[in-house]
């Protein structure tokens, strides 16, 4: 692959673009445009151009007309531009800058000049595409391993509580939700992004007590006696005795936030909660939202001794104080949110469940300003939209997530159920279900045949799922982002029996 830095000469004059060519020597491939309409179209069909040469006064477009373009859609982040002009008026060099550019060159050229200005040019947004990879895998690193503990810590309730896979999802989505409300409607909790998304992950942790509750008690269908409800109210005070006795700093903000939901979110408003009777502020604002969000859940949601109420008599109860005293703030944010709620766990928002932690995601990195962050968050948002996009228009059907930076690999049949997961990156997906070695290697053809502007192959293969061989018709869709150099960083798609 030729590694070589691409850069784009804008200028009418085609003796001007041998010049800069000639002074620059071949450590660089070129492409060249005569006016500003040439330039604006190979921007958007090459998006790895490292370096614009533009000049100013040209014939349809000129400099400063692709310079607008370039600022409105963004792109001018990703792309560094140095003006090339004879003009040295100080009026003129400061529009430029105003509109982006990273350095302004005048003729006649100095060669020295020229050279060293585009290696330091080139250099710098080098070192900052790879700050921002660093920061992408690092993030992304992250977060895998916070959802993978939420899947373990769902997989273990699970095993003994039918309830709880689903609830714990159930809960982590909402909490960030009321969240995100509550610092919308008040000051009174000054919540960070990093707050945020600490409580949100801690929230998963909230029953990890009902681990040493008896099962006959935990999945008893009918009313628990008074005994028995003694017995269920201890997994708050058991489940922080867990998070206490693990082998971890205990004033770790994690730590520290679990171990508060653990054993507080049982704890009302007005102080007839368990297991301490807090009252009102004595109750940490983590363990107040979790508690909020899981009695919806629990009213919302079907369990071995009730049916599931809905949405709106749900909402009504807890206004109400039929489940006991909530801070009135929360109760406010939860009027605010009866909306979501009552769509949150449709199929529909399942579809849409990326984009909530790639808000929380993008808010995290563009806080912090000493970052690069905006090529980032754009590039992740962009990339997330995409897959919202097209899950959305292809849903009920088997899909496929395939992320080539972690290497994690998930397929869903159209009910959202597991049919494989692996985070091998030399996990052979066709060859696991039976696909004959001719079409594995025309796919692989064909998936080497897409690019940023031609993003998505269809094939009918013979595959063989849930023990079942029959033909499918595969759609795959390449996903592209300019933060890594190849480009590069995942599949997505879906397969359909043919009819």
């Amino acid at each position: 692959m030729d590694k070589k830095q691409k850069i784009l000469i804008v200028d009418d004059a085609k003796f001007n673009r041998d010049i800069l060519k000639e002074i620059l020597g071949d450590a660089y491939n070129y492409l060249e445009a005569e006016n500003g309409n040439q330039a604006i179209q190979m921007i958007g069909e090459n998006i790895g151009i490292d370096l614009m040469l533009l000049d100013i006064n040209m014939p349809q477009m000129n400099g400063f007309e692709v310079l607008k373009i370039m600022k409105r859609s963004q792109c001018i982040a990703e792309t560094p531009v140095i003006m090339i002009s004879s003009e040295d008026a100080v009026d003129t060099m400061r529009k430029a800058y105003e509109l982006g550019i990273t350095d302004y060159i005048t003729r006649p050229f100095d060669s020295v000049i020229v050279k060293k200005r585009v290696q330091n040019t080139l250099g710098l947004y080098a070192n900052q595409k790879h700050l921002i990879n660093v920061v992408y895998n690092q993030v992304y690193e992250k977060e895998e391993n916070n959802n993978i503990m939420i899947q373990i810590m769902s997989n273990i309730l699970g095993s003994r509580n039918s309830e709880s896979r689903e609830h714990i999802l159930h809960i982590k989505t909402a909490t960030e939700m009321m969240l995100r409300q509550l610092v919308k409607v008040t000051d009174a909790y000054p919540l960070t992004e990093t707050d945020i998304a600490l409580i949100t992950t801690a929230s998963s942790l909230h029953d990890i007590g009902k681990i040493r509750i008896p099962e006959e008690i935990l999945n008893k269908p009918g009313r628990l006696t008074d005994e028995e409800f003694q017995i269920m109210k201890t997994h708050s005070e058991l489940g922080a005795a867990i998070i206490k006795d693990m082998d971890f700093p205990q004033d770790h903000p994690l730590v520290h936030t679990a171990w508060e939901i653990s054993r507080w979110h049982h704890e009302r408003w007005d102080g007839k909660g368990y297991p301490d009777g807090l009252k009102g502020e004595e109750i940490p604002i983590s363990a107040q939202v979790v508690s909020i969000v899981d009695v919806y859940d629990a009213l919302t949601s079907e369990r071995c001794y009730k049916k599931a109420f809905d949405h709106d008599t749900a909402i009504q109860m807890i206004l109400d104080g039929q489940c006991g005293q909530f801070n009135p703030i929360l109760l406010k944010c939860l009027k605010e949110l009866r909306l979501q709620f009552s769509n949150m766990f449709d199929k529909e928002m399942d579809e849409n469940s990326y984009y909530h932690e790639v808000q929380r995601l993008s808010n995290e990195i563009l806080s912090d300003r000493s970052l690069p962050s905006q090529n980032y968050s754009q590039s992740v948002v962009k990339v997330m939209q995409e897959k919202i996009d097209f899950f959305k228009s292809n849903s009920g059907m088997n899909s496929i997530d395939y992320n080539a930076i972690s290497g994690q690999l998930t397929i869903l049949n159209g009910e959202h159920q597991i049919l494989c997961q692996r985070d091998n990156p030399k996990f052979n997906l066709l060859k696991e279900f039976g696909v004959n070695e001719e079409d594995v290697q025309c796919i692989r053809v064909l998936l080497h045949q897409t690019s940023v502007q031609n993003k998505e192959i269809s094939a009918t293969i013979k595959a063989t799922v849930d023990n079942n061989s029959q033909m499918y018709r595969m759609k795959l869709h390449t996903l592209w982002s300019p933060l890594k150099k190849d480009g590069y960083i995942g599949i997505i798609g879906y397969f359909d029996t043919v009819k």
